[in-house]
């Protein structure tokens, strides 16, 4: 009982993440070389988050399942809930990069090995699809780190390359960019399970801030300045042009903002209402769907809009509505995919029912082949 409580206390979280994560991705006419106005920055700032929230969320859930089930029967699970339908999403994704576009056009691209290797490499670990696939990763190995006093342990050394990845931002030790980073998303995957194993009294501690009208205000303060700091970050990052995304969510001031603004919108989280439009695996799959009316919505808004090399403020109520348009869509497809039973059964693991239709279906044409 205590663990749905939980699990519904942290649902509505789920839904503020995935709209921060398409109103981040709901850019129009950007570029390699686009650079971007500081009033854009300040715009594209407040859903920084979305990622991070996520990465949170999923320590969370994790740690209620963890000791329910032994180790291969976690992985299975977690394979058949998370990585199976994120590879059905990418698959046509490889089609398209590997066999289709390269084919397009005069320079036709000769399809070996290598070229094969390094775009399934960016389909996975460099597009969007990176975070269930990290996602899977993560659950992968903390599958094998139960005990909560070894996660407690643990977490110095995973906030540590956290902080690592931060700096590599200006330095380039390894690459840095945040969507092929896997472990520096491990410290904030061991909060998340924290978190579900000190609910109560971080509740409590957090309480204080709804009920304490200075201490809120010190929290707003403090937030903004991090918020602050994290625009300046951005925009130093992109004036010092070192050749990576200004944006990077693994800057140390998004860190800081993300948990402050965490912070104080965990106690306002019972007031999203949501109804029955976001089901448990809904969030999940209007993720997986989004890149799809990304890649549709490029191509429709270079028929009136080219871009620049800036991309400045002035388009930030049309990349409002494109955000809303694909969250609907997305959430659009995802109930309609969800409301069949073969598909709802894939994305809740219970593939017995899946082979049992397949079979059924061909036993069918066999007969009907026959007669």
């Amino acid at each position: 009982m205590k663990s749905n409580l939980r699990f519904s206390a942290i649902a509505n979280l789920r839904v503020v993440a995935i709209v921060a994560i398409i109103l981040n991705h709901a850019q129009i006419g950007v570029a390699a070389d686009t650079e971007y106005s500081v009033g854009y920055l300040i715009y594209s700032q407040f859903f920084k988050f979305g990622s991070l929230l996520f990465m949170i969320i999923g320590g969370f859930l994790f740690q209620n399942s963890v000791n329910k089930y032994s180790y291969s029967e976690l992985i299975r699970r977690k394979a058949l809930t998370i990585l199976i339908p994120s590879l059905i999403f990418i698959f046509p994704w490889i089609i398209l990069n590997v066999l289709v576009l390269p084919q397009l056009g005069e320079n036709k691209q000769e399809l070996d090995l290598s070229f094969a290797g390094n775009e399934l490499f960016n389909l996975f670990f460099r597009s969007i699809y990176w975070f269930p696939i990290n996602l899977f990763l993560i659950l992968l190995l903390n599958n094998y780190i139960r005990s909560i006093k070894l996660v407690k342990f643990l977490l110095v050394p995973a906030v540590l390359i956290t902080l690592f990845y931060s700096i590599n931002i200006y330095y380039h030790w390894v690459p840095r960019k945040h969507n092929s980073a896997v472990f520096a998303y491990f410290s904030f995957f061991f909060l998340g399970r924290l978190l579900f194993v000190y609910f109560q009294p971080i509740k409590q501690s957090l309480g204080y801030l709804k009920s304490n009208f200075l201490l809120r205000i010190f929290a707003f303060i403090a937030m903004f300045s991090a918020f602050g700091l994290s625009v300046f970050e951005s925009y130093s990052i992109q004036e010092a042009n070192l050749r990576t995304d200004p944006g990077n969510i693994l800057r140390l001031s998004n860190i800081i903002y993300t948990f402050l603004l965490l912070a104080l919108i965990f106690n306002y989280r019972d007031r999203i209402k949501t109804g029955n439009y976001f089901k448990e695996k809904t969030v999940f799959l209007i993720y997986l769907i989004h890149p799809y009316w990304l890649y549709i919505g490029k191509h429709l808004s270079s028929l009136f809009y080219s871009g620049s090399t800036l991309h400045s403020a002035i388009i930030i109520p049309v990349e409002i509505a494109y955000g809303i348009l694909l969250l609907i869509f997305s959430l659009a497809v995802a109930r309609v995919l969800l409301s069949k039973e073969i598909f709802n059964s894939i994305i809740n693991g219970d593939l017995s029912i899946v082979f049992t239709k397949i079979s059924r279906y061909i036993g069918r044409r066999f007969r009907l082949a026959r007669m």
